[in-house]
């Protein structure tokens, strides 16, 4: 058996797969109903069960990347070391590690679609009107209140975070409890409730609060086990049929904990299974990648081409819904795989090192 702490440290590294196929199903998901109707037919059986795994399961995903981000900025310091010094060398390590990442997926996003423009205008292949809407928001729009490759808004809001952390240090520091209670009231007074930036500052505050505190986050997530995996079935299914309804958000806010603990409890139980441990740690090499490249042309042109083959009808849904993630996932990884044998060096770069299954 190994110590807690030791097991904490593997399982998170393996959770980093599971927690971007989270990312990417979430993504799979088409435009949002503004209500349910009771009972369900085909159609609200499908929107019923994509909402509640798309935009209800699946975000715990970047709940769990927020809550890792704030809790290893600070789960190595050591008493009296916080300071100009260290926080420079914090920030200085984000600059390889975010800020440059940012700026080049953010470029490809750009330029990729436009070389696809150019090549497809010289063979005479009309595209849709909707290929070019981003090269057209022009540059505030691509690096700060887009971005141009849409999941990397948790990039963007992880700088902002990490600016302001010394905030967070202080305030977690000399009053613990009334730091946590802050974030408890804000996360769950349904300020922002049509912005994810709430999702940001409550779940690395939370981390930072376990970090600083040096818990054990899978030690308190076995505590909970039983009565989190209740709450979390009870409150999925709830928040789900809630859409639409004023009290829809609250609930949905208040399943996200319990929805996270359990799935930690999930992938811990999971580990103890032949060799899932060791394949998804390697896994895990290639998370950023399929983070940042999934969007950029890969995800759109998936569920383009499952919409021309098997059509807009139910079973067409169906079919685009659940076959999107797995093509999706496999393109990326088959692309990671390509590339790391080619250019390991310029892939690492871009991935802001995070290329081998070792970095956190």
């Amino acid at each position: 058996m190994k110590p807690l702490d030791v097991r904490q440290s593997i399982l998170i590294k393996a959770m980093r797969f599971p927690l971007i196929v989270l990312v990417v199903i979430a993504h799979a998901a088409g435009t949002p109903p503004e209500s349910l109707s009771f009972p369900l037919d085909g159609v609200g059986c499908y929107s019923f069960v994509t909402e509640m795994l798309s935009r209800h399961l699946c975000p715990i995903g970047v709940c769990w990347f927020f809550v890792f981000s704030g809790y290893f900025f600070f789960i190595n310091l050591k008493d009296g070391q916080f300071g100009y010094q260290w926080i420079l060398g914090k920030w200085k390590s984000r600059v390889h590690s975010l800020l440059i990442p940012y700026l080049i997926w953010n470029i490809l996003a750009i330029v990729l679609p436009l070389i696809v423009s150019v090549l497809c205008g010289a063979i005479g292949i009309t595209q849709s009107t909707d290929a070019m809407w981003v090269v057209r928001q022009g540059p505030l729009y691509w690096f700060v209140t887009g971005p141009a490759n849409m999941p990397l808004w948790f990039m963007r809001d992880l700088m902002l975070l990490s600016l302001i952390v010394p905030l967070y240090y202080l305030l977690v520091k000399k009053f613990p409890w009334v730091g946590l209670a802050i974030i408890i009231v804000f996360y769950l007074s349904c300020l922002l409730p049509s912005i994810p930036q709430y999702r940001a500052i409550c779940f690395f505050g939370l981390g930072v609060w376990l970090g600083i505190g040096k818990f054990n986050i899978l030690g308190l997530c076995r505590k909970v086990k039983i009565p989190a995996a209740i709450l979390a079935v009870v409150l999925l299914l709830v928040s789900t049929s809630l859409i639409g309804h004023p009290g829809h958000e609250l609930v949905r806010r208040l399943f996200y904990p319990f929805g996270m603990v359990t799935f930690m409890n999930l992938c811990d139980h999971m580990m103890n299974r032949g060799r899932v441990e060791e394949r998804l740690t390697r896994l895990s090499a290639a998370v950023f990648f399929i983070y940042a490249a999934h969007e950029i042309l890969i995800l759109g042109w998936t569920k383009s081409l499952l919409l021309r083959i098997f059509g807009s009808s139910l079973v067409g849904m169906w079919v685009n819904y659940l076959l999107t993630p797995v093509i999706v996932l496999t393109v990326c990884l088959g692309l990671f795989w390509l590339l790391n044998k080619i250019m390991p060096k310029t892939l690492a770069f871009a991935c802001g090192g995070r290329t081998h299954s070792s970095s956190k």
